[in-house]
């Protein structure tokens, strides 16, 4: 809206700049000549032009033109800008603090959705649902973990001194002291003879001390050292599974001798596949799987999020546009009443001469005074009838912060939205609510969602029988490598060693009866959804044969109601000359006559705003108020085909136009 509004105020000032510009130019061609003899010679400079009258002509045309735009209210707005304002003075108890402002369709609908929280509110939910699905759907990306480790093995070579505590024979020989036992450790046991097998009695161990190697220390001298990196992917794949492929690279200083190490033979590569994933036709396999189907609804809830910001713009759009239109009707009425109020005003003035003048009785003159009083009290009453519709349009499109102290708004350029008329059929209706009710587009992803669960709840039922394989290749790393880790991994086509291992593991509940439940259940809620689907369809084709059936009786009570007020006007201007020149009509006739005109015009007018809010109620009803609105309240021809190019381009979403259909509106004598 503020895009089209902007372009609006730029065309504007284009074509009142063009304007002033063929304005000036027969200001100059119009400029009443000079007398003869005060004109200049051939050839010299021409009469300077008055300043003054080139602006003067060129405000006119600027302002011809923005009333033409509707950028400004015609005279008629300005009539009743008027006309309500005298009456506002009156009432300071109904004005308060509040403004008069006048607001066209257009603006009312911008300010509806500009300042509407639910609607700002369902803005947030696409976001989140859009969020969610990214968040269901990101278990299928890869994962990549890498791991950079250090490692370090260093032994010193220690030794102490310990005590020890010699062992001893029984006499009965079960401990007999070994001549092996105790030997010197340099000596060798294949060398030594025995001699003495002298059994003695146990009297304890002997306490010696010894040299004890606590630890080995380093081989060949040196620490151990190695880096160690890791580089794991694990997939998560769409029919149910994971695979993971791991490759751990690892470099040495490995010592093959004291104080030597292989400096080409430091790399090398172990490469690890694992798959783990359940048997075709069980437990997790396929589109069905949990992981995908879960991803797959959050894909659907959050294309349902759409739509569902689009039911909430459609109902906010006629909202706004049923209360604009209730205002419109509040200050007709007001219009038509104030009209009538005058009228009898001047009754009342005429007939007060005459009974000044003794020409008259004093109950003819009691009856108008009576009929005055009526009418003032008419005025009041609808005065306060259009305040009551202002101020819930107010609460519509106002300042939320602000709702009852902000304004009073006064409907302008609305004529051609009363008189617009375009012929619909039932089949045409039905077919375009068919194609665009935002409701359908909620209901068929609401089958496809019962669709994923009740899917996924038999995929549960099934046996669970799940396949894991698993293959390493190794290098032997640990006594040569490679010189480094492109050679290592060239080589791991061919490994040192290769381990394998499969498995296959199944579980399933006795009798599965949770499981089966839960198909169950499942299954009732797609028939559920496919009830609710009949009942959708019966209830919009419902409400857009009531629709259409309010449209076409309110056109044909407006059409009967316009023929109505053109005889009682008719009628009441003739008993008014009458009793001009004749004086032959009583002021009965002519009251009753006039009431019977009040009532005529009220009554149209109830039946045009009915029959444009019966139109929004269609269009509500088809899901096209959308683009309805956006068309029917464009300013000019230009935003119209603007909206159509941007439409066609596909960037707009909420507010497309629907392609031309019949019935369509099509407006040949727009504003340009």
């Amino acid at each position: 809206m503020t895009d089209r509004m902007t372009a609006r105020r730029l065309i504007g000032a284009s074509a009142a700049a063009l304007v002033i510009g063929f304005a000036a130019a027969g200001v100059i061609l119009t400029l009443p000549s000079q007398p003869a003899t005060a004109q200049p010679p051939a050839g010299g400079p021409s009469a300077p032009l008055d300043p003054g009258v080139i602006q003067r002509h060129g405000a006119a045309v600027t302002e011809l033109v923005r009333r033409q735009i509707a950028e400004l209210p015609s005279s008629r707005d300005l009539e009743r800008v008027a006309m309500v304002g005298e009456l506002l003075k009156t009432r300071p108890d109904i004005a308060g603090t509040r403004t008069l402002e006048t607001i066209d369709h257009r603006s009312a609908i911008a300010s509806g959705l500009g300042n509407n929280l639910r609607l700002t509110i369902g803005l947030t939910t696409p976001e989140r649902s859009a969020a969610l699905s990214l968040e269901a759907s990101a278990v299928f990306d890869p994962v990549l973990d890498l791991t950079i480790g250090y490692g370090r093995v260093d032994a010193e070579h220690r030794t102490r001194i310990g005590k020890a505590i010699t062992k001893a024979v029984n006499a009965d020989g079960f401990n007999i002291n070994s001549p092996f036992k105790n030997l010197p450790p340099t000596e060798k046991t294949e060398q030594a003879q025995v001699m003495d097998m002298r059994l003695r009695p146990v009297k304890g161990g002997e306490l010696i001390e010894l040299e004890v190697e606590a630890t080995p220390g380093r081989q060949f001298g040196a620490p151990n050292e190695s880096l160690n990196y890791t580089l794991q992917v694990t997939q998560e794949l769409p029919w149910g599974g994971t695979l993971s492929i791991t490759d751990r690279t690892a470099q040495r200083e490995v010592y093959y001798r004291d104080g030597y190490y292989w400096q080409d033979g430091m790399w090398s590569t172990n490469l690890t596949g694992s798959l783990n994933m359940p048997l075709p036709f069980t437990k997790d396999f396929g589109l069905d799987n949990e992981k995908n189907a879960s991803a797959r609804a959050a894909a659907a809830v959050a294309e349902r999020a759409d739509w569902d910001l689009q039911v909430i713009l459609n109902a906010i759009l006629l909202e706004v546009d049923t209360a604009w239109f209730d205002t419109v009707r509040g200050l007709e009425s007001l219009e038509t009443t104030v009209g009538n109020r005058d009228l009898i005003r001047k009754q009342k003035e005429r007939m007060d001469r005459l009974y000044a003048l003794n020409q008259t009785t004093r109950l003819r003159k009691a009856r108008i005074d009576a009929e005055a009083v009526k009418a003032e009290v008419r005025v009041e009453q609808a005065l306060n009838d259009y305040i009551a519709v202002s101020q819930t349009l107010s609460s519509l499109i106002g300042d939320p912060a602000l709702i009852g102290a902000d304004a009073i708004y006064l409907p302008v350029d609305y004529a051609e939205d009363l008189a617009r008329v375009g012929p619909i059929t039932l089949d045409d209706a039905v077919r375009t609510a068919e194609e665009n009710r935002p409701d359908f587009k909620v209901d068929d992803l609401n089958r496809t969602i019962r669709g994923i669960s009740e899917a996924l709840a038999r995929n549960k039922a099934r046996p669970d029988i799940r396949f894991s394989a698993s293959a390493t290749g190794s290098q032997a790393g640990t006594t040569y490598g490679y010189a480094d880790p492109l050679q290592s991994h060239a080589a791991v086509a061919t490994p040192d060693s290769l381990n394998q291992s499969y498995g296959l593991a199944m579980t399933y509940p006795w009798a599965n009866r949770s499981a089966e439940a839960g198909a169950e259940i499942a299954r009732l809620g797609t028939r559920d959804q496919d009830y609710s689907s009949k009942a959708l369809h019966n209830r919009v084709r419902r409400e857009v044969t009531e629709r259409l059936a309010a449209v076409q009786s309110s056109r044909a009570r407006a059409q009967a109601g316009a023929a109505e007020v053109e005889n009682l006007a008719t009628a009441v201007a003739s008993l008014e000359r009458q009793q001009a020149i004749t004086g032959t009509v009583s002021e009965d006739e002519l009251i009753v006559a006039t009431r019977w005109l009040l009532g005529a015009r009220l009554s149209l007018t109830g039946a045009r705003v009915e029959a444009k809010q019966a139109e929004s109620g269609l269009l509500h009803a088809q899901g096209i108020i959308a683009g309805a609105l956006a068309q029917r309240t464009a300013a000019s021809q230009f935003d119209r085909a603007r909206i159509g190019l941007l439409a066609d381009a596909g960037h707009l979403s909420f507010f497309k136009p629907v392609a031309a259909r019949s019935g369509a509106d099509t407006r040949t004598d727009a504003k340009p």
